[in-house]
């Protein structure tokens, strides 16, 4: 009988069919695995720890709560099980302590001793050899892939001083955020870029809708509410000063119209007055106008009568006359009518 290859060829494939087989079991059983690469081991423990990672509201900084800790083999490979993790998006922090505090303050100021990353019980990663503490890695984590590019597009402001323009920051990283960034996670860790900007508040109160809904997504979905609660203080905090800003506006145009309608009552009012007056003026004659002015100055009749050159009489007429055209029946409310 012939065999196509050669026996050697032959006996090898069972071989790398049990390698390839223990390879994959033990990559995927391994949430975190790879090498740490130290010079001096001797100032290191020996124990590679695991975090879970919250940022701060309105800082740089984050808290980190250690949920393992696993040592390191002489050649310093390290994993976490897959068990660790949860089946959403999470970012973690894997990092290595110098033995002593004096050792820790020395090298924590000149080696990175940490690295930061997202991952989920579903996806892995691994770090390779290489010249930092935590070197380069590979992952499946779709999440902590489109990270690194928001980093690396981030990374063009990191060394500006006086030519860093918040407006055009702003502008720039809110539409990579909002157009170029699929997984709201790290949508999430996007928009906390502009919290530690000081831009945040400024762009909610410039579009509040677009964070209101983004609001809304974050809260339908399985991301930690922990994770997103600096976002929605914020938007509380503007909505209610936007929702008292126009509470107060209201009250001014409020007042304002009340004001207007008061004011135009006022002069309507007097316009009618003066109407009624000029009605009332024309409605008496010449004689009766004199003869009322007279009365008005304070005249008796017998002084009307020896003034207009008439009889007594003649004046009372007049007098009964203006009283009926202006319907009063005294002196007294002449003189009110003025």
């Amino acid at each position: 009988m012939r065999y196509p290859y050669p026996r050697t060829m032959r006996n090898r494939y069972p071989i790398f069919i049990i390698l390839f087989l223990i390879n994959i079991t033990i990559y995927g059983q391994h949430g975190v695995s790879g090498y740490v690469n130290i010079e001096h081991p001797e100032k290191w423990e020996q124990n590679v720890h695991l975090s879970q990672v919250h940022f701060e509201e309105n800082t740089e900084t984050y808290t980190a709560t250690t949920i393992a800790s696993v040592p390191m083999t002489k050649e310093g490979f390290f994993a976490f099980d897959q068990n660790l993790f949860t089946s959403k998006n999470r970012i973690y922090k894997i990092h290595i302590n110098p033995i002593s505090t004096e050792e820790r303050a020395i090298i924590s100021n000149k080696i990175k001793n940490y690295k930061l990353f997202i991952l989920s019980k579903n996806d892995s990663i691994y770090f390779n050899k290489g010249q930092n503490v935590f070197g380069d890695y590979k992952t499946t984590s779709n999440a902590n892939l489109e990270w690194q590019k928001l980093k690396k597009f981030e990374a063009r402001y990191e060394n500006l001083t006086n030519d860093f323009d918040p407006k055009q920051y702003l502008l720039e990283t809110k539409g990579y955020v909002k157009d170029s960034l699929q997984i709201l996670l790290v949508k999430l860790i996007g928009i906390k870029k502009l919290d530690d900007q000081n831009l945040l508040e400024k762009d909610i109160r410039a579009n509040p809708k677009y964070y209101l809904d983004f609001l809304k997504e974050l809260k339908s979905s399985d991301i930690d509410p922990n994770f997103y609660l600096y976002l929605e203080n914020k938007l509380t905090f503007v909505t209610k000063e936007i929702t008292t800003k126009k509470y107060n506006f209201s009250l001014w145009i409020n007042a304002i119209a009340v004001f207007i309608i008061v004011l135009l009552v006022f002069y309507i009012f007097k316009y009618q007055n003066r109407l009624r007056k000029n009605a009332t003026k024309s409605a008496l004659s010449k004689q009766e106008e004199k003869i009322r002015d007279l009365i008005v100055s304070g005249k008796s009749n017998k002084e009307i009568a020896n003034e207009l050159f008439i009889s007594l009489s003649t004046v009372k007429t007049h007098i009964t006359n203006i009283y009926s055209k202006l319907n009063i029946s005294t002196r007294k409310e002449l003189l009110l009518k003025k």
